[in-house]
């Protein structure tokens, strides 16, 4: 027996996430709305994609809608904690909804992403999603190995563009950097 010593487990709380928003949407105009809106309630804008593969819909949501033609990506300031996915994804599907009175193709996904892994907040249930509460659920998209990003087979369709996987490898690089910064 190596340690006949019983070690002590502990609960440690990880340090803050890089936030980010994937938007996709059909009005430019609805976008700079969001901006707005999502740097007065969230924090201010660090990272900004150019425009992306068009997100794609699962196969249950092909039923009932479209996709916007224009995906892009915004990256926050503000570090969150895991635990607050849900009270974002409650916001974001409020945010949503406003918008959607002017642009019914709207859709706001929003995620967290770690030194580890990728997580974007879902209000469906699949079998690779895990329930949180309150109607969300987590999934992981990215897992980092071998120096980058590798797409999880079960991702949408979307974190599968090399545009896509490019853009979070350099958030994460940047995310490195700063982690332990204020």
């Amino acid at each position: 027996m190596a340690n006949s010593f019983p070690t002590i487990e502990t609960l440690e709380r990880p340090i803050g996430a890089s936030f980010f928003l994937i938007c996709s949407f059909q009005n430019e105009d609805n976008y700079f709305e969001l901006k707005s809106i999502t740097e007065k309630k969230f924090s201010k804008t660090v990272y900004e994609s150019n425009d992306l593969p068009k997100w794609e819909l699962d196969e249950v949501e092909r039923l009932v809608g479209i996709p916007g033609k224009n995906t892009r990506i915004l990256s926050f300031l503000r570090r969150v904690h895991r635990e607050e996915l849900v009270q974002i994804k409650k916001e974001c599907v409020e945010i949503q909804n406003q918008i959607r009175k002017t642009d019914p193709l709207f859709r706001l996904i929003p995620g967290y992403l770690t030194s580890h892994n990728v997580i974007i907040a879902q209000s469906k249930d699949d079998f690779h999603r895990t329930y949180l509460f309150a109607g969300v659920y987590a999934e992981i998209v990215y897992i980092f190995h071998g120096g980058s990003f590798s797409v999880l087979e079960t991702a949408p369709k979307f974190f599968k563009s090399k545009e896509a996987l490019y853009f979070f490898n350099n958030l994460r690089q940047s995310y490195e950097y700063n982690k332990f910064k204020d």
